[in-house]
């Protein structure tokens, strides 16, 4: 769940969102966040009245969830409902006729967005109300830095024009490696418990590993130890009254817990604390040895995946270049066939090469007459053929990175199971894995989305038209992955 907010606070946030009202002439607006649950939970809305439907949250295998991470990287209009059967029906029940939903996004991460319904004189949007809709987003990340629910973008490093907010709500992979490390250390010898607290603005949550539960006069002794350690650090930290507190059992050696130490990892964003338990005098130096080292390089491999990704956004629109769809296309099958390999357990460097291969697979339209074929339904057979080299062309570009694999992925792309694709008419096994899944991916996404270049069928006719290609157009083995992350 969120934090809860302060009256000053929501102040704040409603005259931002009332600005959709005032500046775009929409009716009502409401403002979303992700919580650590995962679901897009409401933390205000202005115009919609008592009998107006409003959705409390949104959990991920709900149809406004998938519309809003399809147009994650821009303002998006659904003017036509008839188009999109699954939130017709949602707009119906608050009597709207349009949906406009914006994205908030900090760092890579999308953490909320807002839902905007209708405008006055039922009038359109064209690009000069949704630029101005995306300053209105950009405005409410500001706010939502400034009352603590996204940690503040960090000083702007020299050359850098676009400073980054951190993720909220979410523990970045390096945490993720942290705590997965801190909970093999609480079985260590001399061990009798380990606890990480995460600060992020206002939010601190505490999570604390040991074979047997900590007593309220150890927690409370812990979280003031911490406080105390983080203000001679020089950081301020909200009572330890107002902190959250999780405990994980770990498969250690019961250990007299008689002693507090504790380190400071992090300090710009996002503050992380480690504190061992152990028995007075014993020695637990070692083990903040390695809990240092594993930070660093944890973090050290996400800086490096955060700039890879960075630079493949530059790869698909070099320059003053920019193709929407494209981004939004490239965008939507990047995420859904990573969600696919996590499905699928595949190891962090699989599931970022599958993620890259899905951003990057259609890189290779850069190079040929992008505005003349992209979205040709029917192309005539010259351009059929031109858009057919955009797997190769694809390929040559991404050798230059010699990202392993990467290339014979985004090559290999269009070819089916049954051997009928192209470049090399690859069939079964023989065709990469990753360009399986990418391939998957992709045509379920031309199917569903409003922005294809075909008028987009129902999830139910999409569902059919993957079932009905298992085998022939799929790898028989992935269909039944793809259907479950989509939740068919």
């Amino acid at each position: 769940m969120l934090p809860p907010l302060d009256p000053e606070a929501v102040r704040h946030l409603k005259e931002v969102l009332y600005r959709f009202l005032e500046e775009l002439q929409t009716t009502k607006a409401a403002l979303y966040l992700q919580g650590d649950r995962g679901a897009f939970e409401l933390v205000e809305s202005y115009g919609f009245g008592r009998r107006e439907a409003i959705l409390a949250e949104v959990p991920p295998d709900h149809p406004l969830y998938h519309w809003v991470r399809r147009h994650r990287t821009t303002p998006a209009v659904l003017a036509d409902p008839e188009s999109e059967p699954a939130l017709a029906e949602i707009l119906k029940l608050s009597g709207s006729t349009t949906l406009l939903t914006v994205p908030l996004i900090s760092g890579d991460a999308l953490i909320g967005f807002v839902d905007a319904r209708d405008r006055a004189g039922k009038k359109s949007y064209g690009p000069e109300e949704l630029q101005r809709a995306k300053a209105i987003g950009g405005r409410l990340l500001e706010v939502l830095a400034e009352v603590g629910l996204v940690a503040p973008p960090p000083p702007p490093v020299a050359g850098e024009t676009k400073p980054q907010l951190v993720k909220a709500f979410r523990f970045p992979q390096a945490l993720e490696k942290l705590t997965g490390l801190c909970g093999a250390v609480a079985q260590g010898e001399g061990v009798g418990g380990v606890a990480v607290t995460v600060v992020e603005g206002t939010t601190v949550r505490s999570l604390f590993f040991s074979p047997t539960p900590l007593e309220a006069s150890e927690r409370e002794a812990l979280a003031r130890h911490q406080h105390e350690v983080a203000a001679q650090a020089g950081l301020t930290l909200p009572e330890p009254s107002r902190w959250s507190f999780t405990e994980r059992p770990s498969h250690g050696h019961e250990v007299r817990r008689e002693e507090i130490r504790t380190t400071v990892l992090a300090r710009d964003g996002l503050v992380v604390l480690v504190s061992l338990l152990a028995p007075a005098g014993g020695s637990v130096s070692s083990w903040f040895s390695v809990i240092n080292g594993v930070w660093e390089l944890a973090q050290r491999e996400q800086t490096l995946r955060r700039a890879v990704r960075n630079l493949a956004r530059v790869l698909l629109e070099p320059g003053d270049l920019s193709f929407p769809h494209l981004r939004q296309h490239s965008q939507a099958v990047s995420e859904l066939s990573q969600k696919m390999a996590q499905e699928l357990g595949l190891s962090d460097d699989e599931e970022e090469l599958v993620t890259l291969a899905g951003y990057l697979h259609d890189v290779g339209m850069r190079e040929l007459d992008y505005q003349r074929i992209y979205r040709l339904e029917k192309p005539p057979e010259m351009e059929r053929r031109l858009y057919q080299r955009h797997p190769v062309v694809g390929a040559r570009i991404l050798e230059e990175t010699a990202y392993p694999g990467l290339a014979e992925a985004v090559r290999h792309h269009h070819e089916r199971w049954d051997g009928s694709g192209y470049p090399q008419q690859l069939s079964g096994p023989a065709i990469p894995f990753v360009s399986r899944i990418v391939h998957l991916a992709e045509v379920w996404d031309v199917l569903t989305s409003p922005a294809s270049y075909k008028r987009p069928v129902s999830r139910e006719q999409a569902v059919q038209t993957i079932e009905k290609e298992a085998g022939k157009q799929f790898d028989p083995n992935l269909v039944p992955v793809l259907l479950k992350v989509v939740g068919a």
